[in-house]
């Protein structure tokens, strides 16, 4: 469809399927497989920076994967076991591909993989963190937290329900780079990969005190749900004006005002990639937006442009 490549395959063959997974784990084999029981199905969607794979095998298999790429999976299964050498995965939470040794068993299983343009989410990463000369490496396999976990499917899911109801909007570089930088936005919040500088030296992206990070994820995880700073500040165990204290001290800004900040960016995602006839006023609301006429004023001021006309595009 224009503005996508798109996509499926169904096979029996596990040939046939390991050469259809090569561009997203290249070094993959299958293991325990029974030849008169296999079958796969497999959808793709290709958008210039990133792709979401739809996969399902109907029957028990094992596989031993790697890949150099930025892959994040999420999938549920019966019997679904996820190893990386010898330490188990939690194959409850979105996972990293490993480059080396992620081995996993199913009776049956069913899974979304998302892969992105690694030198374009380090793009996204220096403009958000203003670090121009680092380079990014993952640290781990799960996400910081589950409440991260879940915010990363939440931002698969809705991208992905765009690219079904509007793939043509995909062909407008301005969509597809927003939903690539919701991804990324994501990804870097849920994964938390490190900087490593010339020197070798290593930070978290936007590493922060304890209090602030756990803050801050605290907030993203649970912004569309009517939490306040008092919410906040008890999920981090200190008083609000502590919380008040750290957040000037450390991002300029008090936390009611970050966390506005949060909804708004929330809203702006959503009227991004809402469905058709959609109006304004329930996004806003949804987002814990009431004063409509407040919420287009401060949205155009952070924006450059009318909630209207985001929602049209």
């Amino acid at each position: 469809m224009p503005g996508l490549d798109r996509s499926s395959l169904t096979t029996d063959d596990p040939e046939v399927a390991r050469r259809a997974f090569g561009p997203m784990v290249p070094r993959l084999s299958f293991g325990r497989v029974d030849p008169a029981a296999f079958r796969v199905r497999l959808g793709f969607d290709v958008a210039p920076s990133f792709t979401i794979i739809e996969y399902a095998f109907a029957a028990p298999a094992a596989t031993v994967a790697g890949s150099d790429d930025l892959v994040v999976i999420s999938a549920k299964g019966r019997g679904f076991e996820l190893w990386h050498g010898r330490t188990m995965v939690d194959p409850r939470l979105p996972y990293l591909q490993a480059a080396e040794g992620l081995s996993a068993k199913w009776d049956t299983v069913a899974a979304r993989a998302t892969m992105l343009d690694r030198s374009r989410v380090a793009e996204v990463a220096r403009s958000a963190t203003g670090d121009a000369g680092a380079r990014l490496e993952d640290i781990g396999l799960a996400p910081v937290s589950a409440a991260l976990g879940r915010s990363w499917e939440v931002a698969v899911h809705r991208v992905r329900g765009a690219m079904w109801s509007a793939p043509e909007a995909f062909a407008e570089p301005i969509v597809e780079q927003a939903a690539f930088h919701r991804l990324a936005m994501a990804y870097l919040a849920a994964f938390r990969p490190d900087w490593v500088d010339a020197a070798g030296r290593r930070a978290p992206v936007g590493a922060r005190s304890r209090v602030v990070r756990v803050a801050l994820e605290f907030m993203r995880a649970h912004a569309a749900e009517p939490i306040t700073v008092q919410h906040v500040a008890d999920a981090v165990h200190i008083t609000t004006r502590g919380l008040h204290a750290a957040f000037v001290a450390e991002l300029g800004s008090p936390p009611s005002d970050v966390l506005r900040g949060i909804r708004l960016e929330g809203a702006r995602d959503e009227l991004r990639f809402s469905e058709p006839g959609v109006a304004v006023s329930t996004v806003a609301r949804r987002w814990g937006f009431v004063h409509l006429s407040r919420f287009a004023e401060t949205y155009g001021r952070t924006f450059g442009e009318k909630p209207s006309e985001t929602l049209r595009r």
